[in-house]
């Protein structure tokens, strides 16, 4: 059955920052939009370190759709896709079958193993409930009767670097209110030199700020096992009570592997319209495509910037147009990372920016893509109340 949820709708497969921004700005141009997600909220990944270590709860980094979609032309469906028809335009969705005019697919990335053994012990931050696994998890392990605990993040990235840091604060914090407490925070990363953002700049003050945490750092290490209380690498066997693998993603389209054209690494192609090889009425957008040979950028701004692109490519083929003038090219225009409370780096367009201006200007940005007033206004409330309560060291 071929269930028809409005007049020729752009289907949206996937929540993330891709989706949702493809959705606001296709409902600008007043297209009807439907947002397929397992889910019915939009969860803001880029913050869930803060949640997993205390300086946020689950509830702030968190929006239901229906709280900043208020368009009477937008609807949401969830449920898992499980195939796509390209001939007959249709996506299936659990036992329903739901048709396109034209499809946009938002799929974002799931953790990349890398073949290590037992990641089955390790824990993983792409969702809230990882978030609050990986807190429940330290806050146990610190405050058992042996009072000692040891954390090892895995992958040096920008979510292993902004966690560990955050976790050493953590530690710090409970240790403050136990002095028995012993802990060791361990960041371990396949590279020679743990910090490669191409500034020898920001990497200097990154690994300074790491040595100045006593977060202790090991090099061109291979993560090989993962146990309950150690972690086995080409470098040597490291105790660990709490293992968490931050070492890179891979695209979420293994569901769509015998539909679309993938390159090697399972990435959807896309042309410079971001459109599918297979199918001009298909786009793809975010983590999960490469263009020109190459994967995009797995970061929120690019996702952010490509949303406009596909947009009004699908307004002019809704509207008639033959042509689609619009292109994109893959461009980052600055990163900034937290390295704990009150302390940052990055750089934008060039210039490098450090300390307590790059973390106020890493914090300004995120509150600014938060989507809608009323969630920005809870964000920056729980900041704000963070400043003088502290971290919640509950387990929820």
């Amino acid at each position: 059955m071929i269930l028809v949820m409005k007049k020729d709708p752009v289907v949206i497969i996937g929540g993330g920052f891709a989706g949702v921004y493809t959705a606001k700005e296709l409902l600008k141009r007043n297209l009807p939009v439907l947002l397929i997600s397992k889910t019915n909220h939009f969860t803001f990944t880029p913050l869930l370190h803060e949640v997993a270590t205390g300086s946020l709860i689950s509830h702030d980094v968190i929006f239901e759709y229906e709280s900043f979609f208020k368009e009477k032309h937008f609807q949401f469906a969830r449920g898992l896709v499980e195939n796509i028809d390209l001939k007959k335009r249709t996506v299936s969705v659990e036992a329903e079958k739901i048709a396109y005019s034209q499809l946009v697919l938002a799929l974002g990335a799931t953790t990349n193993h890398w073949n290590i053994k037992g990641t089955d012990k390790a824990f993983t931050l792409k969702n809230v409930e990882d978030a609050v696994k990986l807190k429940k998890a330290i806050l146990e392990t610190a405050q058992n009767i042996d009072q000692h605990a040891s954390v090892t993040v895995v992958g040096a990235g920008p979510t292993g670097l902004e966690l560990v840091f955050d976790i050493q604060l953590m530690l710090e914090s409970l240790k403050k209110r136990n002095e028995n407490l012993h802990f060791t925070v361990r960041l371990i990363d396949s590279r020679k030199a743990v910090c490669s953002m191409g500034s020898k700049s920001v990497d200097g003050y990154i690994a300074r700020a790491l040595k100045k945490a006593g977060i202790e750092v090991v090099c061109g290490a291979y993560a090989q096992e993962i146990t309950s209380d150690k972690i086995i690498t080409t470098e040597g066997e490291f105790a660990s009570d709490v293992t968490v693998l931050c070492a890179g993603v891979r695209p979420n389209t293994d569901v769509f592997k015998k539909i679309l054209k993938l390159d090697d690494r399972g990435h959807i192609i896309v042309n410079s319209h971001l459109q599918v090889l297979d199918d001009p009425s298909v786009f793809a957008i975010g983590d999960a495509i490469s263009i020109d040979g190459e994967p995009v950028p797995k970061l929120a701004q690019i996702a952010v910037r490509e949303a406009p692109v596909v947009a009004a490519n699908i307004a002019r083929i809704h509207y008639g147009s033959r042509e689609l003038t619009r292109t994109y090219t893959p461009k980052v225009l600055g990163t900034l990372f937290s390295l704990g409370f009150g302390d940052g780096v990055g750089q934008i367009q060039g210039r490098v920016v450090k300390g307590v201006l790059a973390w106020y200007l890493w914090r300004t940005v995120y509150l600014f893509k938060t989507p809608g007033l009323g969630n920005k206004l809870r964000v920056a409330f729980s900041w704000t109340l963070g400043l003088f309560q502290g971290r919640n060291l509950t387990e929820l």
